[in-house]
């Protein structure tokens, strides 16, 4: 088993079978992320999946899945990272803890029912985290504002093999239809980098992020903004809106 790819498999039958009707894959087409050696993918076809396809990164396992699955389970050996979105009913995957965002940000290109990850609590904490609080940034955003994001329950550390220092956390997501370009995903981004300080002054300290090297002109404009005097990590996701469509201001700069 490979670190560095962060395989850590779930071995508790009782956690893989409460994975699996979860996400109520019953005549549904299924991407499976991070198959490793197929024990979920298992689950998956006895609770009634009609089509899975399972990505993995590791050679090993993509051809112990190719062997165990044959015609049942189309696998793709490739990085999920790497791969063109295609339009799928049901996404599930216990996700590599140390791409767990990339992931979940290149999920929002994807067309979907519904999503149930496994992932570390940390991360999913983050995920459903509300304003004003610790956790609450740049992840919470996004993740609220592309998805409805739900917690839905903790897994202990003792479910894995290897075990991992960690618990981890089951997360649904469904779409919400909104959609964030690059450009808005680098500005907010820009602005939780500096959450602890006003929208103002993160604006003042991103400024060359925004490609605007003049400290004097984007603070005129900063001071001006709506929230200028809110720390940012204390603004909902629904105000980080209004503030991006402010942003678009800068253009004229």
């Amino acid at each position: 088993m490979k670190a560095k790819l962060g395989q850590h498999f779930i071995i508790d039958e009782s956690v893989l079978e409460l994975e699996a009707a979860l996400a109520d894959v019953k005549g549904k087409q299924v991407l499976e992320i991070g198959a490793g050696d197929g024990r979920l993918t298992e689950k998956l076809l006895s609770f009634g999946a009609k089509e899975i396809t399972a990505v993995e990164l590791d050679e090993k396992f993509a051809s112990i899945l190719k062997k165990k699955f044959k015609e049942r389970v189309a696998v793709v050996q490739a990085d999920f990272l790497d791969l063109e979105p295609k339009p799928f009913e049901r996404i599930v995957g216990n996700i590599p803890y140390y791409i767990t965002s990339p992931i979940i940000v290149k999920l929002s290109d994807y067309s979907f029912e519904k999503a149930l990850l496994c992932v570390q609590k940390e991360v999913a904490l983050r995920i459903v985290a509300p304003p004003g609080c610790r956790q609450y940034g740049r992840l919470s955003v996004f993740c609220q504002l592309v998805f409805k994001p739900k917690l839905v329950c903790e897994i202990s550390k003792q479910a894995f093999f290897p075990r991992p220092k960690v618990d981890s956390s089951l997360v649904a997501l469904e779409k919400t239809g909104l959609v964030l370009s690059k450009e808005q995903q680098n500005a907010i981004a820009a602005l939780f980098s500096h959450k602890k300080k006003t929208l103002k002054n993160a604006i003042i300290d991103s400024r060359k992020m925004f490609g605007i090297e003049e400290k004097h002109k984007i603070a005129e404009f900063a001071k001006k903004l709506k929230y200028a005097q809110r720390k940012v990590f204390t603004l909902s996701p629904k105000e980080v809106v209004e503030i991006l469509g402010e942003l678009e201001g800068l253009n004229e700069l």
